[in-house]
């Protein structure tokens, strides 16, 4: 086993103890853009290693059609097409340095508006060095993920402006297909726990509204730092402690924990509190104490069916009466909503949330998932449901969206009120 290997073996260990079947895992120390990988690098340490490609790549045709919120029957469906690509390359230079890079390009047209837009996500371009077995040091742009929860993210810092391309509402997709941002991250890993330091430079005051750069205004446009550090305290109970701040943003602490309730279920905490100020403030308003988490449990039966149930609560988010409020005033409205949009925030301060993914449903390689959001202040919600059958190199894909609640509601404003997609993607 190679020194990236025993370090990957070790990262993976601990992200396993911190994330247990939630299916939502953070980066791993030695920076992988597939987690997975990792996680399958501690389950079979003992095997026979296989060839590794450095390349990959998928190509992505999706065909739907959509009623938009205003039309009172589905009866004026309008269609759309997107054409998207992915590539992904991880190089060893030499025994202790790597390279990665991926990359991602949406193109899509809407039947009826002749829009056609093409957008280019830079999602990570970064080095890595590893100088020891337990210490790595990677610089360039990343896509940092954290968090244990699967709906709502409290602790995932750098998510903000990050989305600039949606194909589809499932959060694992919403998390791996973002702008990364640039950073010097440095890592160091022991037996049962990790530390970690990164600094995030500010390189762009405002977002570019170009499609092709790399935009570093959107995910750079303030200076920021997080340490984060994993200690295992027993079993598989290794909380995550995080700090968070930069140039004017109050120091924001997190803390990520989940264990095995018993041998198929899993219970998952999720928490981030600072100062700051609430989504409704103005620019130049106060600020206070805000809390945000996250909680529920996973339980996955003998059938292979997973199901995770969440509460959501965001305490930066408008409350009853601030959202009825904002619902009589359009213009502050729709500010509010752009400003949530890009924080990957919730739109009111509770919210439930609910997966179920089946694997190898009635046949082999089906795999079923349904996913609903529900608003707890405008009692709106968002039904998704997908089957998907996957041969080796190729997955084709059947998804249908749609949202219920008030034209003022969480869900119910928006534009799409009902959304069937059919997908087909190779892997190359």
């Amino acid at each position: 086993m190679t020194g990236w290997q025993r370090t990957r073996k070790v990262a993976a260990v601990i992200t396993i103890a911190t994330a247990v079947a939630t299916g939502c895992y953070p980066a791993t120390a030695a920076g992988a853009d597939n987690d997975s990988e990792a996680l399958s690098l501690a389950d079979s340490a003992t095997t026979t290693a296989t060839t590794r490609r450095d390349w990959h790549a998928t190509f992505e045709v999706g065909l739907g059609s959509y009623s938009a919120a205003s039309q009172a029957t589905n009866a004026d469906m309008a269609d759309t097409l997107r054409l998207s690509s992915s590539i992904s390359y991880d190089k060893a230079l030499t025994s202790d340095w790597r390279v990665f890079f991926s990359n991602r390009l949406d193109a899509g047209w809407r039947d009826g508006t002749g829009q056609y837009n093409a957008i280019n996500t830079l999602k990570q371009a970064y080095l890595s060095w590893q100088p020891s077995e337990t210490t790595v040091f990677d610089v360039g742009r990343i896509n940092l993920r954290e968090g244990v929860a699967s709906g709502f993210n409290p602790t995932d810092f750098f998510k903000a402006n990050a989305i600039r391309s949606i194909v589809s509402i499932d959060p694992a997709s919403l998390r791996e297909n973002r702008l990364g941002s640039v950073m010097l991250r440095n890592q160091v890993l022991w037996p049962n726990g990790a530390f970690s330091w990164l600094v995030s430079p500010k390189l762009a005051s405002q977002p570019s509204e170009a499609t092709f750069n790399p935009d570093f205004g959107a995910t750079n446009s303030q200076t920021r730092y997080m340490l984060t550090l994993t200690q295992r305290l027993f079993g598989t109970v290794a909380p995550q402690w995080l700090l968070y701040g930069g140039d004017g943003i109050a120091p924001q602490l997190g803390m990520n924990v989940a264990m095995l309730l018993n041998s198929g279920t899993t219970g998952f905490f999720e928490y981030a509190g600072g100062r700051g100020m609430a989504f409704s403030t103005s620019s130049n308003g106060s600020q206070s104490f805000h809390s945000r988490l996250a909680t529920g449990l996973t339980h996955t039966f003998a059938n292979n069916l997973s199901l995770t149930i969440e509460y959501d609560y965001d305490g930066a988010s408008a409350d009853h009466a601030t959202w009825s409020g904002l619902a009589t005033d359009p213009v502050r409205y729709w500010q509010y909503r752009s400003k949530i949009n890009a924080a990957q925030d919730l739109t009111t301060r509770q919210a439930l949330f609910s997966y179920v993914t089946w694997q190898d449903a009635f046949v082999r390689r089906l795999n079923m998932t349904a996913m609903m959001h529900y608003d707890l202040t405008d009692h709106s919600s968002s039904t998704w449901l997908e089957a998907r059958y996957q041969w080796t190199r190729a997955d084709v894909a059947l998804q249908w969206k749609t949202n219920r609640g008030a034209s003022y509601s969480s869900y119910g404003a928006d534009l799409q009120k009902q959304v069937w997609q059919a997908v087909l993607t190779f892997f190359f």
